[in-house]
C-alpha cells in the first residue's frame, strides 16, 4: 500500500510539471472513445453470430441486432465507425504523449538554466531519456483505463449471458493475479537497472567524445570501446530480462484463455451451453485484460522514470539565488567570494568548500590549476552560472562576458552572431571597423555582415576572435575566458589582449599556459591537498 501511496504521490507532483492543458479531458475523451469500440466490438460479433447461426440470442442488444439483420448493408458502416474511432484513439493518446515530452523537455531544460548545477552528462540525459519515459506513462495510464473499462463491459455482458460458465473464467482471472504480480516486480527490478546502466552510458559518452584528441593521441580507443561495449551488454541484458518478463506478462491472459477453454470442453455439460457470441466475446475478455497487465507492467515501468524526475524536481540541492549578489563592494572590488560550498547536482563531492577569493576591478587575473581542480567551475560561480550551495558570490557588476575554447557560432549571418546578446544599438560600421581591428579575415569580401556563417566555414581562430568582437562590441565590464586562446598565435593573441586592454575591463583568464600573457596583475593557482582545493596567490 505505501508503494501505491508513493507512486500516486509521484504521479500527482510531475503531472503539475507537465503543464499539458486538458490533459483529465484527453483522457476522458481516450476513454470514451474506448469504450465505443468495446461497445461496437460486443455488437459486432453478436451480430455476426446471430447470422452464421441463424438465431438471435436473448441479450440486451436485442432490438439492434433485430434491426442490422433486417438492414444488413449497414454493417460495413459500423465496421468503418469502429475502425476510425480506434484510430481518434490511438492518435489522442499519441498526441496527449508527445505534448508531455515536449513539456517535461522544455521544463527540465529551464531546471538546467535555473538550477545551473547539472553536469553536461545528466542534462543530456535527462532531456533526451527521462522526458521520453514520463511522456510514455500517460499514453499507458490512458491504455490502462481503456483496457479495464473494456474488460468491465465484457464481463457484464458474459455475466448476462451465462453466469455459470462465467464464474470458470473469473477463478482464471484470480489464479492470473499471482504470477502477474511476480513478473510485473520483476520488470520493475530491471528497469531500474535500465535506467541505471543508460546514465552511465550517457555519462561515459560525454567523458570519450570530450577527451577524443587525447584518446586517439595515446592510442586508447579501443580500451575505451570495450569498456563502453561492457557497459551496454549489461544494460543490454537488463533490457533483456525486462522485456522477458514483461512479455510473458502479456502472454498470459491468452494462455490462461486457451486453458481454461481446454477445460471447458472436458466437461459435456458446460459445452452444451456455449454460443458463438459467448466464445467470441470472451477471447475479446481476456485479449482485453492482457492489454490491462501489458499497460499496468508498463506503468509500473514508468514510474521508475517518474520517481527519479520527482527526486530530481524535489532536490535537497535547493537552489538560493541570493547566494549570488550585485552590489557594489568598494576597495575597487569587482567580485568578492565569501566562504562558499559548491558541489553538483546529484554528487556528494564538493568541488569547494569554505573558499573566499577577491578580484580586483579593472585587473587581468590568471587563474591556473591541473585538469580536474574546478577552474571552469570557479568561473561559473564568479559569473554567476552556478549557486554556491553555502557562503556567497557578490559583484560589483551585472554586465559579463564570455568566452571559451569552442566559442558559439551558429549558422546565420555574421551580424547574427556578433549580436547574440547584445541589447545595444551598434552601428554596421562600428562592427566592421572592430572586426578590421582583429584581423579576422583574409579577403575584403568576408567582412560582409549578411554573409552566412557557420561553425564548419570558419576556422577555429576566426570563432574566437569573432567571440571577442561580440564581448567588446556588448562594452562588458567583466570578460570570463576559459582557454579562450588556445587557438590563437602569438602575434593574433598579442593583438587581442592589445585591445582589450584599452577597454580597461576586469579580465578572469583561466589557461594551461600562463607564460603566454603579459601585464597579468593577479595569478590565482587552485592546488588540490588531501582532496580539498587551496587557493594561492602567485
Amino acid at each position: 500500500m505505501r508503494f501505491f501511496r508513493t507512486v500516486f504521490r509521484d504521479i500527482l507532483y510531475v503531472s503539475k510539471v507537465t503543464g499539458v492543458t486538458n490533459k483529465k479531458v484527453i483522457i476522458f475523451t481516450v476513454v470514451v472513445l474506448s469504450q465505443i469500440t468495446a461497445f461496437s466490438d460486443v455488437l459486432l460479433i453478436v451480430i455476426f453470430a446471430a447470422i452464421i447461426t441463424e438465431s438471435v440470442s436473448e441479450s440486451f442488444f436485442g432490438f439492434l441486432i433485430e434491426f442490422f439483420l433486417d438492414n444488413t448493408f449497414l454493417l460495413p458502416f459500423v465496421v468503418l465507425l469502429r475502425f476510425y474511432v480506434t484510430y481518434l484513439l490511438q492518435m489522442t493518446m499519441k498526441k496527449l504523449e508527445m505534448a508531455v515530452s515536449r513539456n517535461i523537455k522544455v521544463h527540465l531544460l529551464s531546471e538546467v538554466f535555473e538550477k545551473r548545477n547539472y553536469s553536461v552528462a545528466d542534462a543530456y540525459f535527462y532531456l533526451n531519456n527521462l522526458a521520453g519515459h514520463v511522456s510514455f506513462f500517460y499514453s499507458n495510464l490512458a491504455a490502462f483505463l481503456n483496457s479495464f473499462l473494456q474488460v468491465t463491459a465484457f464481463v457484464i455482458y458474459l455475466t448476462i449471458s451465462d453466469s455459470q460458465i462465467f464464474f470458470v473464467l473469473v477463478l482464471g482471472i484470480i489464479i492470473l493475479f499471482y504470477p502477474v504480480r511476480f513478473l510485473i516486480s520483476k520488470a520493475r527490478e530491471y528497469m531500474h537497472k535500465i535506467y541505471i546502466f543508460t546514465q552511465i552510458s550517457s555519462e561515459e559518452v560525454q567523458r570519450i567524445v570530450d577527451n577524443t584528441f587525447l584518446i586517439k593521441l595515446l592510442k586508447k580507443e579501443q580500451e575505451e570501446l570495450n569498456n563502453f561495449n561492457e557497459i551496454l551488454i549489461k544494460q543490454d541484458d537488463s533490457n533483456y530480462k525486462n522485456i522477458s518478463y514483461s512479455m510473458l506478462n502479456g502472454f498470459l491472459p491468452s494462455f490462461m484463455t486457451l486453458f481454461t477453454f481446454s477445460v471447458i470442453v472436458s466437461f459435456k455439460s458446460l459445452v452444451a451451453s456455449l454460443t458463438v457470441d459467448f466464445i467470441a466475446v470472451t477471447l475479446k475478455l481476456f485479449q482485453s485484460l492482457g492489454q490491462v497487465t501489458d499497460s499496468l507492467n508498463k506503468i509500473i515501468n514508468s514510474h521508475v522514470h517518474i520517481a527519479k524526475l520527482y527526486e530530481i524536481l524535489k532536490s535537497r540541492n535547493t537552489i538560493d539565488k541570493n547566494k549570488f549578489e550585485y552590489k557594489t563592494l568598494g576597495d575597487n572590488l569587482a567580485i568578492k567570494v565569501e566562504n562558499i560550498d559548491f558541489q553538483y547536482f546529484n554528487s556528494e563531492v564538493k568541488i569547494f568548500k569554505n573558499l573566499s577569493l577577491e578580484i580586483p576591478e579593472k585587473s587581468h587575473v590568471i587563474l591556473t590549476g591541473s585538469n580536474g581542480s574546478g577552474k571552469s567551475t570557479l568561473l561559473g560561480l564568479l559569473a554567476g552560472v552556478y549557486y554556491a550551495n553555502k557562503g556567497k558570490v557578490c559583484t560589483s557588476f551585472e554586465n559579463y562576458g564570455y568566452i571559451g575554447a569552442t566559442p558559439l557560432i551558429f549558422s546565420g549571418t555574421l551580424r547574427d552572431n556578433i549580436m547574440y546578446g547584445n541589447e545595444l544599438f551598434v552601428e554596421d560600421e562600428t562592427i566592421y571597423k572592430t572586426l578590421k581591428e582583429f584581423d579576422i579575415f583574409k579577403e575584403e569580401k568576408n567582412y560582409d555582415l549578411d554573409k552566412e556563417v557557420d561553425n564548419k566555414s570558419l576556422s577555429s581562430g576566426q570563432m574566437q576572435k569573432i567571440a571577442f568582437v561580440r564581448a567588446l562590441l556588448a562594452d562588458v565590464d567583466i570578460l570570463i575566458l576559459d582557454e579562450s586562446t588556445a587557438n590563437l598565435d602569438d602575434r593574433s593573441r598579442d593583438l587581442v589582449f592589445n585591445l582589450l586592454r584599452e577597454k580597461n575591463m576586469t579580465i578572469i583568464n583561466s589557461t594551461h599556459d600562463p607564460e603566454q600573457f603579459k601585464n597579468i596583475d593577479l595569478h590565482i593557482n587552485i592546488d588540490i591537498v588531501d582532496e580539498l582545493r587551496i587557493i594561492e596567490y602567485r
